[in-house]
């Protein structure tokens, strides 16, 4: 039962905010090297990432990563 909840979570994350899970307004932060990402970008699988929205990562005075460019469109 437990594994069927997790699996109809999974899907409708999935379904929502499409096959990355977030919707086009999250990104992850990674404050070690203060940049932020979009979620196929390679450092976001190779580190420990926060997920916000692309105005909490200004906030926090992050900065957009110049390969995936998650400020655009």
């Amino acid at each position: 039962m437990r594994l069927l909840s997790r699996v109809a979570c999974l899907f409708t994350i999935v379904v929502i905010n499409g096959c990355s899970g977030t919707s086009r307004h999250e990104v992850f932060g990674i404050e070690r090297t203060g940049t932020y990402h979009r979620g196929g970008c390679p450092p976001v699988h190779m580190a420990k990432t926060v997920m916000m929205t692309r105005e909490e990562a200004r906030a926090r005075h992050l900065k957009p990563c110049p390969v995936c460019k998650p400020d655009s469109q």
